[in-house]
């Protein structure tokens, strides 16, 4: 039997070669890319068996994401399985277990790379797992560069975004069954403070001082969160 074909879609070059080592050493077959457009270009072109999704992509939610995979696989491109990757290493308050996943089939921590992603992928394809313990420990690469990629964000926008992005995957069941933008925001809005309290924590360690305007990290984490809803059809009404 061939190798299941898994395309890796992530920003970060260190992320993307670890996952990619751990799966040709459990026996995958990876393909990796670090742009929304070689993501797409991958998936109209070729079949693979599952995407490995950064859930903070710049230029293409996941849930768009998935939605154009599964729309592909119908003619025979695209992928059969979707796990999405959290894109913030560190413990924060909105991380629990989510119950829906925007169409992805499931996903999988930045810790959790090295022990479990190559299992969830075998699961969800049907595929059987192997004797023996998985052959690589990632966890601290993969923590130095979970760390390196919140504090190398130049700009206040693209920080928040990948804050929000890693915390509406955790929101997936709140989010989905909201009617609308306003209730959406309303039923996570603990989890909006959370995002808020780790982006200025962030920002205040990168500054060397505490916040000057507290109204500019609501603005970064709101207009995030507008974004990213707007990618879901749920916009703000006027």
């Amino acid at each position: 039997m061939s190798a299941p074909r898994v395309l890796v879609a992530h920003e970060r070059g260190a992320v993307r070669q670890v996952i990619a080592r751990v799966l040709e050493l459990e026996g995958f077959d990876a393909v990796a890319v670090a742009s929304a457009a070689d993501l797409e270009a991958q998936l109209a072109s070729a079949r693979f068996d599952a995407l490995v999704l950064d859930v903070a992509l710049s230029g293409l939610a996941p849930w768009e994401a998935c939605a154009r995979v599964r729309a592909l696989a119908s003619g025979g491109r695209g992928a059969a399985a979707i796990v999405l990757v959290a894109s913030v290493y560190r413990s924060t308050s909105y991380k629990r277990r989510p119950t829906s996943l925007y169409g992805a089939d499931d996903y999988v921590e930045l810790h959790h790379i090295g022990d479990a992603l190559p299992g969830k992928l075998r699961r969800v394809l049907g595929l059987p797992s192997p004797d023996g313990d998985p052959h690589l420990d990632a966890g601290e690469a993969l923590r130095i560069e979970g760390d390196r990629r919140l504090s190398e964000q130049a700009r206040a926008a693209d920080l928040a975004r990948l804050i929000v992005a890693d915390m509406v995957l955790y929101n997936g069941d709140r989010i989905v069954g909201a009617a609308d933008f306003e209730a959406a925001e309303a039923a996570v809005a603990g989890d909006l403070a959370g995002a808020r309290e780790l982006f200025s924590q962030l920002f205040d360690a990168r500054t060397g001082a505490r916040t000057a305007a507290p109204t500019a990290v609501d603005d970064a984490i709101a207009h995030a969160f507008v974004e990213l809803m707007a990618a879901l059809g749920r916009r703000r009404r006027a």
